[in-house]
C-alpha cells in the first residue's frame, strides 16, 4: 500500500512538473538566428530596391552590403556571444576569429544571390529600354 501511495505521488509529481525552460544557449540561438534573418532581409531588400544606375553589378552589391552594416555587426555579436557559450575556455579574440568566418560564410551566399537579383534587374531595365 505504501508503494502504491509513493508510486502514486511520483507520478502525479511528473505529471505537474513545468516545462523546461530554454538554455542559455537555445535562447542566444534563438537571438543569433534573428540577427542571420535579419541581416539576410536587409541584403535581399537592397538588392530589390538599390538604384541601378549606370554602374557594375560587383560595385552595386558592395553598397547594398555596406549597407547592411549595423545588421551585420549585431550578427557578429550574437555568433561571439554564442561561440562563448559553447566554448567558454576560447579567448575573445578567438571566438571573434570563428564569428568573422562563419558570418562570411552567410555574406558569401548572400553575395552572390545579391549580383544574380541585381543582374536580373539590370537586363529586365535594359529589355525594357529598347
Amino acid at each position: 500500500m505504501r508503494r502504491l501511495a509513493v508510486l502514486a505521488a511520483l507520478l502525479f509529481a511528473a505529471c505537474s512538473a513545468p516545462p523546461p525552460k530554454p538554455s542559455e544557449g537555445m535562447a542566444q540561438q534563438a537571438k543569433m538566428d534573428k540577427a542571420t534573418k535579419t541581416y539576410a532581409d536587409c541584403i535581399t531588400a537592397g538588392a530589390a530596391s538599390i538604384p541601378l544606375e549606370d554602374e557594375a553589378v560587383g560595385t552595386l552589391s558592395n553598397r547594398v552590403v555596406l549597407a547592411c552594416k549595423a545588421e551585420r555587426r549585431a550578427l557578429l555579436a550574437d555568433v561571439i556571444a554564442f561561440h562563448q557559450i559553447g566554448h567558454p575556455k576560447f579567448s575573445i579574440d578567438q571566438s571573434k576569429a570563428v564569428a568573422e568566418a562563419s558570418v562570411a560564410t552567410i555574406e558569401d551566399e548572400l553575395r552572390d544571390q545579391n549580383v544574380i537579383t541585381l543582374f536580373r534587374r539590370q537586363q529586365a531595365a535594359l529589355a525594357k529600354a529598347k
